[in-house]
């Protein structure tokens, strides 16, 4: 007789966490939390541990000797991007990490980075500001962090929708291998050579920094520092435009919090980005694997069984997070989930949230009266965009007072 294991009964069975969106999805989770702190459902033919509590959530993202980023990302991004941060351990991940992260310093962000954000996200409004509606996930939320980061890597970017082409394709792997590896390549043939002039010529951009850079007398190769920018364009990207998106979503579905932010853009914005990333992660549901078994909390964990960070689950936690599913900017809290925590931690976060409260002190202060148009409401949902784990609306069909428009001179 086999022992019994924490697989044997599903308890949901009718949903694929993998692939399947699922409109009522805060709602399902928060049941299941009700009956015990994890949840055993299907992922991609699999049974997976769907982990449902801040605490667990917490613990596991710091546990990376139980949950190894690389027993994922090896078969998941690694095909595409190549041996990136994410695949690496040990000594290998503490030697690349410490080359590329000086950029993404807090520091640096905010003496290098954020002067060049304002500028892009009045570019952008410009576009659409004459006019009398515009979507907000088309022509700016999806558009403003690919041009931050073309920028910031000094990318001569001609053809701005193939950029934002590759930024796509290269996240769906999964779901789309032949698309993967076309931008994949593609991208590999636009950044080799302006790699290779950088390191003949190096200027002030993040290409140049890569390839100038050392720790331990260890520089990054050609090959590493193609594999870190074709992670930085997905991550950076689409992570991004999903974040903003969502918190854009929550607040112009809560008017009345929009108005707030509106009316003190400096004091408020800031709060309305931790509360749009606790209200809607761009990550929701983080899929991980556990390659050992392992007694872990309490579990016992066969030998590579799927693990669901659920990171929408915990920042609904009713023992974290008072009335967890009320959006609420005054709620004050900034210690979240959505950039993980541990060693695998998101090296961009700060320039993230920078993106962020720039853009979103763009819109509010360039498009007075920012406000759905009537009947976008369910565009305006969130849902699932890239599998379940990247969640973001599908549109933001959004109106404003058109006499009352500013022009960018008038914003600071």
């Amino acid at each position: 007789m086999t022992n019994p294991s924490i697989l044997d009964r599903l308890d949901v069975d009718d949903i694929d966490f993998a692939f399947q969106d699922t409109p009522d999805l805060h709602l399902l989770l928060a049941r299941l939390r009700e009956r015990k702190p994890y949840a055993v459902v299907p992922f991609a033919g699999a049974r997976a541990v769907l982990l449902l509590t801040h605490d667990l959530v917490a613990a596991a993202f710091k546990d990376e000797q139980t949950f190894p980023a690389r027993a994922v990302y090896t078969l998941t991004t690694e095909p595409v991007l190549g041996r990136t941060l994410q695949c690496m351990t040990g000594d290998e991940h503490r030697v690349h990490r410490a080359i590329v992260s000086p950029p993404f310093r807090r520091s640096l962000v905010t003496g290098w980075i954020e002067p060049l954000l304002e500028p892009i996200a009045h570019e952008l409004i410009d576009r659409f500001a004459d006019r009398e509606q515009a979507d907000l996930v088309a022509e700016f939320s999806t558009r403003y962090p690919v041009l931050v980061i073309s920028r910031l890597l000094g990318l001569p970017v001609d053809d701005e929708a193939t950029v934002l082409r590759w930024a796509h394709d290269l996240f769906y792997f999964p779901l789309d291998p032949a698309a993967a590896h076309r931008a994949s390549r593609e991208f590999a043939d636009y950044v080799v050579p302006i790699i290779a002039r950088r390191r003949a010529a190096p200027g002030a951009d993040l290409i140049s920094k890569l390839v100038t850079e050392t720790v331990d007398g260890i520089a990054l190769s050609d090959d590493q520092v193609l594999a870190f920018l074709r992670l930085l364009f997905p991550a950076g990207a689409d992570t991004t435009m999903l974040a903003l998106g969502n918190t854009l979503s929550a607040l112009l579905t809560h008017p009345e919090q929009l108005a707030a932010v509106a009316a003190d853009p400096v004091e408020q914005v800031q709060w309305a980005v931790w509360e749009g990333l606790r209200w809607e992660p761009p990550v929701g549901l983080l899929p991980r694997a556990c390659p050992v078994a392992t007694h872990w909390q309490g579990l016992d964990i066969p030998a590579l069984t799927p693990v669901i960070f659920a990171v929408n689950a915990a920042h609904r936690d009713p023992a974290k997070y008072p009335e967890p599913h009320r959006f609420d900017i005054t709620r004050r809290a900034t210690t979240m989930l959505s950039f993980g925590q541990g060693p695998h931690s998101c090296l961009g976060s700060w320039l993230a949230l920078a993106e962020l409260r720039t853009g979103l002190t763009a819109l509010v202060t360039r498009l007075p009266g920012l406000r759905l148009v009537a009947g976008a409401d369910p565009d305006a949902t969130v849902t699932s965009q890239v599998g379940t784990a990247l969640r973001g609306p599908g549109a933001l069909r959004v109106t404003w007072d058109r006499s009352h428009v500013l022009g960018r001179q008038r914003t600071g």
